[in-house]
């Protein structure tokens, strides 16, 4: 039975993931879930059920989730039932720079980014099966004066990328240096919590912790 801790997680973490485990030796295996499914609360809530369940039945270690805990409306509610921990934060945002934060970058019709929302997301969509339109960029955009995107250092976006993305939205672009100290600190206490949690073992058929 494997002892190793798997990290549920949202793909939209996946650079800043990488970035914390060039620095720290951590024997994780990661369930990396599509990026973007809170567009549809009800295909998020049943994709996470359907991975935890799949993680809970093999066995081993609790699984910790690497989303917000505002992801979900009843995330935290999801999260204790299944005993597993989650980040304490609201989203990937404030992941990187906290809550308070965010809400004060978030003033004066400014919209908050990650690079991985840009990359994922915004450009990532355009040349998808299911993409977005130019007026659904609009519609997403439209009332927003500029846009802060959130730099961690590690390949920051190119200028190709900037111009790209800003024929796209059509609101001004600025990247702001936010380093990985915050979201270091963050996803690090949810793999102690995850695992400090007791081992699950197969009962009779019957997972108990």
């Amino acid at each position: 039975m494997e002892d190793k801790t798997t990290v549920i997680a949202c793909g939209i973490f996946q650079e800043e993931v990488e970035q914390v485990l060039a620095e720290d030796d951590l024997k994780l295996s990661f369930d990396w879930r599509e990026a973007g499914l809170h567009d549809n609360i009800e295909r998020l809530e049943e994709d996470l059920g359907a991975a935890v369940a799949a993680r809970l039945a093999a066995g081993g270690r609790r699984p910790a989730l690497l989303y917000g805990c505002g992801c979900l409306p009843e995330m935290k509610a999801f999260a204790r039932e299944r005993g597993l921990a989650v980040l304490p934060v609201k989203n990937c945002l404030a992941a990187l720079v906290g809550d308070e934060q965010l809400r004060e970058l978030e003033k004066d019709r400014t919209m908050v980014a990650s690079i991985g929302w840009v990359r994922k997301m915004w450009l990532g969509r355009r040349d998808s099966v299911l993409g977005w339109k130019a007026d659904d960029y609009r519609m997403q955009f439209g009332r927003y004066d500029r846009i802060v995107v959130l730099d961690t250092g590690h390949r920051p976006l190119s200028d190709e990328e900037i111009i790209t993305c800003f024929d796209l939205v059509q609101v001004p672009i600025e990247a702001m240096s936010c380093g990985l100290g915050h979201f270091q600190r963050v996803f690090l206490d949810l793999i102690r919590a995850a695992a400090s949690a007791p081992l699950l073992w197969e009962i009779n058929g019957q997972i108990s912790g």
